[in-house]
């Protein structure tokens, strides 16, 4: 098992790496894009995702909350599997997002989770996070340069250590960059957004620490006369994954979903469909759901 691990660390860096060039990328491919674009966007609402950062269902965006507001998030998804033949469900996904100044965002994720498989009903709250995100270049209708952000996240061990839902030990982190650009043609409008991070956890424990990537990209897209109804796309990767859980490791998603909302208010709803990388574990998909209210 640990010659496996030696093994798999040059692949994971490889990948991580991959993972990270690729925000630098839809800058460009955003740039490049953005050379018809008159004037800035002006969406709607752009709402929390699931860990609590403004963006879609799994990406995060480069915007940040108004300044001195606050939003309110619930979630829930639930994943089916058929071998390993298991389902989780995460209910509810409490998220609590505010405001610093006109270009920071702090963000708090609380969950519950049931695992049910053959043998064992096991629940468990899932691992508290703590999200801070500095938009360093905000976007602007005189730029052809995308937004980008910084992330920086911290993970506490409020999970079940010994149902194995995968959650960390002693503590975790994740840091990473996020990019995006909101363009306009005549009516139609899209949002292109990534982000790439770098997650650690238990460094001080060697049997038990671990490193990998993860990184998501998206766009979303108003599908109604008065942009209210909102389509949303997104490819997800995690990568890099020694410490396995009881719903595998490393994986890769696509995400459909739609998206309503007004000035305060936010509905979203998608499906996951996960092709896991890791050996005995088939693929398997998911169902979210996600509402939130600004104050």
């Amino acid at each position: 098992m640990m010659l496996a691990s030696i093994a798999h660390r040059p692949v994971a860096r490889t990948l991580l790496r991959r993972c990270i060039a690729l925000v630098p990328c839809l800058g460009l491919v955003l740039m490049i894009c953005s050379s018809a674009v008159a004037e800035e966007l002006e969406m709607i609402n752009r709402p929390a995702n699931l860990s609590g950062l403004t963006g879609l269902l799994f990406t995060t965006g480069p915007f940040t909350v108004s300044p001195g507001r606050f939003e309110i998030g619930a979630a829930a998804f639930t994943e089916k599997s058929t071998a390993p033949d298991y389902s989780v469900t995460e209910l509810p996904s409490v998220t609590l997002t505010a405001g610093l100044t006109e270009t920071t965002e702090l963000a708090l994720k609380s969950s519950y989770l049931r695992r049910t498989s053959e043998t064992t009903r096991d629940r468990s709250m899932g691992d508290t996070q703590l999200s801070w995100k500095w938009n360093f270049l905000p976007q602007s209708e005189s730029s052809s340069l995308p937004a980008l952000a910084l992330i920086v996240t911290g993970i506490a061990p409020t999970s079940d250590r010994d149902k194995n839902f995968g959650g960390v030990v002693h503590w975790g982190a994740k840091t990473g960059l996020t990019a995006g650009k909101e363009l306009i043609w005549g009516d139609h409008v899209i949002g292109l957004y990534a982000d790439a991070q770098v997650a650690v956890q238990d460094l001080s424990d060697e049997r038990i620490r671990d490193r990998y990537g993860v990184m998501n990209a998206g766009l979303i897209f108003p599908i109604s006369k008065n942009r209210n109804l909102q389509m949303l796309l997104e490819y997800s990767l995690l990568s890099g994954i020694d410490k396995i859980s009881g719903q595998g490791g490393d994986y890769s998603g696509i995400t459909y979903g739609l998206r309503l909302v007004n000035e305060r208010f936010n509905l979203s709803f998608g499906a996951q469909f996960l092709r896991k990388q890791v050996q005995n574990f088939d693929d398997s998909s998911r169902v979210i759901g996600m509402m939130s209210m600004k104050f």
